[in-house]
């Protein structure tokens, strides 16, 4: 069996998580973040209609088959992302950040059609 750390494809990966942070591809973003199969968007502290736009043409670009959902609160959190992305009727996994960031990273370097939002605020 042939196991990598990051995929071959140009997915973004991340590196790590923290306290207010996530690394990405290198990168230290310190806002919420929209991950998808070949960049990320930082989509910032707030969802304004500016960000539901760039959302929403993203999902109707790459037509995940998941969205993961992670959020410092995790499960039983309802924030205005969430509900935002749950009008889209596609298949939404919630959870914490530090589980999202590892089911991304497997998920995608098995080439699976996902997006990922991590809201750090």
């Amino acid at each position: 069996m042939d196991l990598e750390l990051y995929p071959k494809n140009n997915a973004p990966y991340i590196e790590g998580y923290g306290n207010g942070y996530i690394k990405i591809s290198g990168i230290k973003i310190k806002n919420s973040v929209l991950l998808l199969s070949d960049k990320y968007i930082d989509i910032g502290k707030s969802i304004e209609q500016k960000i539901k736009n760039i959302i929403k043409i993203n999902l109707s670009k790459y037509k995940p088959d998941l969205i993961i959902y992670g959020s410092i609160k995790g499960l039983g959190y309802e924030s205005d992302m969430l509900s935002f992305i749950e009008s889209f009727n596609l298949p939404i996994e919630v959870m914490q950040i530090g589980p999202a960031c590892r089911t991304w990273s497997v998920l995608i370097s098995d080439g699976r059609n996902i997006c990922a939002i991590i809201e750090l605020s």
